[in-house]
């Protein structure tokens, strides 16, 4: 199996599209990571998983309830402990520019 081989602007993408910035020599010591982390994914893809049927134990699985259709409480009971309310909604402190 060939390794795939990773180029020093496709790291320099990367790094723009995380919003990330690095010197020359950071951005190359990326290259032999990512080449590495290809190689295991190609190593996954080729793994013999049979006929791709799991068998979970079913106390395993996640069982869910049916939904039921409930009273809930007057949306001034809900409110009446927050410090800062507006429009019958909830005031929180901005947390993004």
């Amino acid at each position: 199996m060939s390794k795939t081989k990773i180029t020093i602007e496709e790291v320099k993408r990367l790094a723009d599209l995380s919003a990330l910035e690095f010197t020359d020599e950071e951005l190359a010591s990326f290259i032999p990571e990512f080449e590495n982390i290809l190689h295991l994914v190609d190593e996954v893809k080729n793994c013999d998983v049979g006929d791709g049927q799991i068998d979970y134990p079913k106390h395993l699985l996640c069982s869910l309830r049916d939904d039921q259709v409930k009273e809930s409480l007057p949306q001034e009971e809900i409110l009446k402990n927050s410090p800062k309310t507006k429009k019958g909604s909830f005031c929180v402190p901005k947390m993004l520019d």
